[in-house]
């Protein structure tokens, strides 16, 4: 009798066992439908939201224009091609900022930024004149990041520099390659504060020559650390040169800088042979 009491229990207990298994069996067949569905709602709810911000929210309701003193703001904001109601996320940043630059030549940089939720600046960096280009036309203006500001002026404008020995018209690979070291000695010349220079000679790269105050003639020679030249160069010019009379400064080797009285003003040695109207030689 005990036996069959035991027996009677084990197979309840086994009958037990079996029916939580069925049912765990079933509870995950119907996670397991559940779950795609969830996955549909969610991407719909996804959907929706972004539809929304495309639609109906962050559109453009204000254009902040900054740094700009030279041009109408609505001519600005015109050629950026951003329009009020406009999605702040289809705001074309970059082709604004290309058509900007491209279009108004005293736009030296310019960064459009969203500026959420409904707002879009557009940052001007005016470009500065810092010298002008001889060419056959006349004089191009340019910035001092290189830009072409103006053409076919009849004269330099007081106080910049005057570069001859590249053209800005045909641009020829000798023209980039000679506007890049325009460039390169423009800042230095920014970087090491240098003043007071009126003409850059790059017609010939192997004899780079400039002229100071009217009456300086420097000698720099090559492009090869050409930083290093200009900062000795000027350092002997500011500090040590005479202030009157007509002078050589010959700083074409690294490290070491040679003066010379001149007989004739720098103008007048301009593509003759080194030497000519030289006298007196001192080294520093």
């Amino acid at each position: 009798m005990k036996f069959r009491i035991l027996k009677k229990e084990k197979k309840q207990t086994e009958n037990r066992f079996v029916d939580n298994a069925k049912k765990k069996q079933r509870k995950a067949r119907k996670r397991r439908k559940i779950t795609p569905f969830l996955i549909v709602v969610s991407l719909f709810i996804l959907a929706a939201a972004v539809y929304l911000c495309l639609t109906m929210l962050f559109n453009v309701d204000r254009i902040i224009i900054e740094g700009n003193t030279l041009y109408e703001e609505r001519e600005l904001i015109e050629t950026s091609g951003i329009e009020k109601g406009e999605n702040l996320f289809e705001v074309d940043t970059a082709y604004a900022e290309n058509k900007l630059y491209s279009v108004f030549n005293y736009v030296e940089a310019v960064e459009v930024k969203r500026s959420f939720p409904n707002a879009v600046t557009i940052t001007i960096t005016e470009a500065e004149p810092f010298s002008v280009i001889e060419e056959a036309d006349g004089y191009t203006l340019v910035s001092a990041g290189g830009k072409v500001l103006e053409r076919g002026l009849e004269e330099v404008p007081y106080g910049l520099l005057s570069v001859r020995g590249l053209s800005t018209i045909t641009s020829t690979e000798d023209d980039v390659k000679r506007m890049d070291l325009m460039q390169s000695i423009i800042n230095s010349m920014k970087k090491l504060e240098m003043e007071g220079y009126n003409f850059l000679d790059l017609s010939d790269t192997l004899e780079i020559v400039m002229i100071y105050d009217d009456r300086v003639r420097v000698n720099l020679g090559n492009e090869l650390q050409l930083e290093y030249k200009l900062q000795f160069a000027d350092k002997v010019i500011t500090e040590d040169l005479s202030k009157t009379g007509f002078q050589l400064v010959d700083a074409s080797v690294p490290g070491e800088v040679m003066t010379k009285e001149m007989t004739v003003s720098p103008w007048d040695t301009l593509g003759r042979v080194s030497g000519t109207g030289y006298a007196d030689e001192d080294e520093e």
